[in-house]
């Protein structure tokens, strides 16, 4: 897009970078770099140094899969994509990076060409020529002829380092991404990552066919059980967009409703009736949606897609300007020391390189002499750029050391697995593979390497492994747990994988109506604020439990099937309890089943599996709602969960729901009402769901100081305090008085905020915790003594840390002494980690666990609070020194909280 005159600006397709390059350096020789401004490069900070130079992106949704062609391809500025389902505007060829010898890349050839250049303009003028346009060492509408004409895209790199350096750099074509997104069900899983709110979305769809008649051939749409309309993928299409984005009260991001077939016979003399009809009906289906705000329908844009000339083409095209020009992140200040290796990156892929390494894009920006980045410069760089899904950068190990740049590839990539049959390749092997993988979900690694044999998806092979992982950290595909002790192999020898979102056979057993009816279970339910859940987060959610149990085989009519289908899962928990979760539209539905009865389920693995479950689902959650933020994350405004808690109780009609808030607080038997049906129910055992953690309970309290205590000694005073001992003191602090003594200790208020957002959703512990030990790792010499000193002045008695000294005493006169000092076995674990909840950070520290292997455990298994658990269970068992004993697991586990039932688990065990 032309900045200036506000125009679409089409090039050749091939050499879209060459042209946008051009255009700015014309506009630099003929002089408008003058009004541009002189940006200060700071080179300790990887944001102080900016100009102006981004835009949004266009996205296009619809039913079905259109071809599409880019008018300006992709280069720069804060650009979105999205669109129904995901087809890129531009193909790349194949091309591994590690094929070019390492001159190819240098910038010498061109370096040298741009010197030619130079010394012929200092001949003219030594001759007596003078130029016709001068501007500052880029002159002469020669030159820019010679530009225009001949120069290659490295000696046009150049120029632009040059003018960035001294400061003339402008931008006067702004290009703007477009997404052109299918509606197969193929790349629902790539949403995750392309439909956030720097996009502009053109929601279009068939405006010949009455929104609500049934549509048979429309593709299965996950979470959806009704009757296929286009009215349900309209909804479905908004609700997915505006759960992925981030809202603004200026309406954005924006989605333009286009109708087509504009050209049908049948309504040719009563077009604008049409359009009438369909803005109508339109504003009927919306009028109490929630984001309609965001929703441009009127006056509704109807086109004729077959006549290029077609006037309403032109004023979507001047709208969607008009919008870009609109939007919030329009020309938002961006580094310029960035500029240089963008354009190396887009000159990759426009050559058509997919990936490349973390040292190939460390020996590009060598190159960049006093452009250089630093090492910090460049992982902010990587961050911001995946943002802008300019490209694709995982911060998490085994990934970090590739970088997609061209995000499309994505798209080729899930199409080489998660395709409709349609499209399956012709062969007896791929038939077998995508039959398997569609009935059960299963596919075999070698059927995947199998799959990428084909010549179209050859170019996968060299980075198979990179891939793998990749697709698991999105949650495309999950390496299913067969036993516990797979926590502990190395990726590469999972032979397996589970694909959820290719299986479409729905639940045909009787298992859950046969459980609801002997009721014997419990039922929690999440229900979002929007009407539908997007495929791809409960796609997440599921892999954030389904590898945590085994998938459970059930035998109903002499046949055994698992338990996995497009619309249920069940997994085992243990030999009693089952658990199962369906997606049905705009709620999660989790019933806890116990083999007898309902009063029989153990109310701590209740609990704790609503904290691992609920963590999951937040995470998930604001993984999408912080998609679209650069780097770091606003700690101003807490964020709003898009979900409620809800109970569920059998009623009339099969379930009620129920705010879990809404309980009865009666001192009597807990009671509900149903307002629908006027039907009263006991709810005593759904409180279950949120057992309290019990209280210490110790054979001597440890948290009271005898008369004749003298605090802690000289030695103990001299001790700089440890992980453990911080996080018992904090335990020990309201909320607000560890903030006090926090700041006290030097921590900034800011610093207090960003941690109050990053734990928002955890256990208040973890967050206390968290702030006064950031404090003491600040000071290399910080003592006991002073953490006394401090307390004192605050007016708490020092003999606080006494408790954090003292040992605890727990009634184990149940267990010989030779058990406790036993290992407790890999099972022990797996049974205890069901019971933990969210108490995995704690545990941790009392188990004495690395906090930096603790935070990677974290990172790692974001949504997967069971698997962090039982990695850092695992973990600490393999410990040398101390011995990890069954006491000194249990001692742990009563000061978090957790002793109990864990108590009775380990003596089974034992």
């Amino acid at each position: 897009m032309d900045v200036d005159k506000k125009e679409w600006v089409y090039f050749p397709k091939g050499n879209a970078i060459t042209e946008v390059l051009t255009n700015m350096l014309i506009s630099i020789s003929t002089g408008e770099a003058k009004s541009s401004v002189r940006e200060e490069i700071v080179y300790n900070s990887p944001l102080d140094e900016t100009t102006l130079r981004a835009s949004p992106v266009l996205s296009t949704v619809h039913g079905h899969r259109q071809s599409s062609t880019s008018p300006v391809e992709k280069y720069e500025g804060n650009q979105n994509k999205n669109e129904g389902d995901t087809f890129t505007t531009r193909l790349h060829e194949r091309e591994n990076l590690d094929n070019y010898p390492s001159d190819c890349i240098s910038l010498g050839t061109y370096e040298e060409e741009y010197n030619t250049i130079e010394d012929k303009m200092k001949e003219k003028q030594l001759t007596g020529e003078r130029p016709s346009n001068t501007n500052t060492n880029l002159a002469e509408s020669e030159w820019v002829e010679n530009i225009t004409n001949s120069m290659s895209q490295r000696q046009i790199h150049r120029l632009i380092v040059k003018a960035v350096e001294e400061g003339k750099y402008k931008q006067k074509v702004v290009p703007i991404d477009i997404w052109d997104f299918g509606g197969q069900k193929d790349y629902y899983m790539t949403h995750q990552l392309f439909i956030t709110s720097r996009g502009i979305f053109v929601l279009m769809f068939n405006g010949s066919i009455d929104l609500h008649k049934h549509m048979p051939d429309l593709n299965f749409l996950p979470g959806h059980f009704g009757k296929p309309t286009i009215s349900v993928y309209l909804i479905h299409w908004v609700n997915s967009i505006l759960t992925y984005c981030k809202r603004t009260d200026k309406g954005f991001p924006r989605i333009i409703f286009v109708a087509t077939h504009k050209d049908e016979k049948w309504f040719e003399w009563t077009r604008e009736a049409r359009r009438h009809d369909l803005e109508l009906k339109l504003q009927k289906l919306f009028e109490s949606h929630a984001g309609l705000k965001h929703l441009e329908i009127k006056p509704l844009i109807f086109v004729d897609a077959t006549n290029p000339e077609d006037p309403e083409i032109a004023d979507l095209r001047e709208r969607l300007m008009q919008r870009a020009t609109e939007h919030p992140r329009w020309g938002e200040a961006m580094p310029t020391r960035w500029i240089p290796l963008e354009l190396q990156l887009s000159q990759k892929a426009e050559e058509g390189t997919n990936i490349i390494s973390r040292n190939q894009l460390r020996v590009l920006n060598s190159r960049n002499k006093s452009m250089v980045l630093s090492e910090k410069q460049i992982e902010t760089f990587l961050k911001v750029q995946h943002s802008l899904e300019k490209l694709l950068y995982f911060d998490v190990e085994n990934l970090r050391d590739f970088i997609i740049i061209s995000p499309a590839y994505l798209v080729e990539v899930l199409r080489s697995i998660v395709t409709e049959k349609q499209f399956w390749p012709k062969g007896e092997r791929f038939s077998t593979i995508l039959k398997n993988l569609q009935e059960f979900g299963m596919i075999e690694r070698e059927d995947i390497y199998y799959l990428w044999e084909q010549e179209s998806f050859k170019h996968i092979l060299p980075y198979k492994e990179y891939i793998l992982q990749m697709l698991v950290h999105l949650d495309v595909i999950l390496a299913p747990r067969d036993t516990y002790r797979d926590v502990n192999s190395p990726f590469k020898d999972v032979s397996r994988f589970l694909i959820p979102c290719m299986i479409t056979k729905g639940n045909d057993t009787m298992f859950l109506k046969t459980q609801w009816l002997s009721k014997n279970s419990i039922i929690l339910a999440y229900t979002f604020i929007e009407e539908v859940i997007p495929p791809a987060l409960s796609y997440r959610f599921l892999s954030s439990f389904i590898t945590s149990w085994d998938i459970k085989t059930y035998k109903e009519r002499r046949t055994e099937k698992k338990m996995l289908f497009n619309d249920l899962a069940v997994l085992e928990v243990d030999s009693c309890h089952d658990i199962a979760v369906q997606v049905k539209t705009n709620r999660v539905i989790v019933s806890l089943i116990h083999a007898n009865t309902k009063e029989d389920i153990i109310s701590t693995l209740a609990s704790s599996i609503q904290e691992c479950l609920t963590a999951a689902i937040v995470r998930i959650s604001e993984f999408y709602s912080r998609l679209t933020d650069d780097v770091g994350i606003s700690a101003s405004v807490n964020s709003v969960l898009p979900f409620n808690i809800e109970f569920g109780v059998f009623c009339k009609s099969g379930i009620c729901f129920l705010n879990h808030n809404e309980m009865s607080s009666s001192t009597g038997e807990p009671t509900w009402i149903c307002k629908k049906h006027k039907q009263r129910h006991e709810t005593k055992s759904l409180n279950a769901w949120f057992s309290e953690k019990e209280k210490l309970e110790m054979k001597e309290p440890c948290d009271v100081c005898t008369s004749s205590c003298k605090g802690l000694g000289k030695l103990e005073r001299e001790q700089c305090p440890l992980p453990q001992h911080i996080r018992r003191l904090a335990a020990l602090l309201p909320l607000v008085e560890c903030r006090e003594i926090a700041i006290l200790l030097g921590f900034q208020v800011e610093e207090w905020n960003d941690l109050e957002y990053r734990f928002q959703h955890q256990p208040p512990n973890d967050l206390k915790f968290m702030a006064l030990w950031s404090c003491t790792i600040k000071n290399k010499h910080f003592s006991f003594e002073g953490l006394i000193n401090l307390l004192e002045k605050k007016g708490r008695g020092a003999h606080i840390l006494c408790q954090v000294f003292r040992d605890i005493q727990i009634d184990v006169s149940d267990m010989s002494e030779d058990t406790l000092n036993i290992i407790p076995s890999i099972n022990a674990l797996n049974d205890l980690a069901n019971h933990i909840g969210d108490s995995i950070m704690q545990l941790a520290i009392e188990l004495e666990i690395d906090l930096s292997h603790l935070q990677q455990v974290q990172c790692d298994f974001k949504n997967k609070l069971l698997e962090q658990t039982r990695r850092i269970l695992l973990k600490w068992r393999q410990n040398k020194f101390p011995k990890p004993t069954v006491l000194r697991l249990l001692k742990a586990l009563c000061r978090v909280g957790k002793f109990g039932p864990t108590f009775k688990i380990l003596q089974g065990h034992c």
